[in-house]
């Protein structure tokens, strides 16, 4: 063969090699259908990732306030049982006593007081 064939050759081959990106985007026009339909797979599959990582930070979430309660209702019990006794009816009388020098008033010393 002489060099202008080869080169005619090489020129028609070129002229037959159909470029990628166009045979593709034709192929998908082509089957509009199974696009859409791919597209919406994983459009779907990205919602259900999307929300199930978001299930996922609320579950984590409401664990921490649960914990967080349980603890304030620890306390509050504690108080409660410190409330009760630190009002304990001897206990406030015995500090009246001792700390205040405070006695129970006699029958003579109670003094009535009407409101009309």
């Amino acid at each position: 063969m002489s060099i202008d064939e080869e080169q005619l050759e090489k020129e028609f081959d070129k002229s037959r090699q159909v470029n990628l990106a166009t045979a593709v985007l034709l192929d998908w026009w082509q089957n509009k259908v199974l696009v859409v339909l791919i597209l919406s797979v994983l459009a779907s599959a990205y919602g259900v990732i999307y929300y199930a990582w978001s299930n996922r930070q609320l579950n984590s979430e409401m664990q921490k306030l649960l914990e967080e309660k349980d603890k304030l209702d620890i306390d509050w019990r504690h108080m409660l049982l410190e409330h009760n006794a630190l009002s304990e009816h001897s206990r406030v009388e015995h500090i009246a006593r001792g700390q205040l020098g405070m006695v129970r008033p006699s029958g003579e010393q109670e003094k009535v007081i009407k409101i009309k």
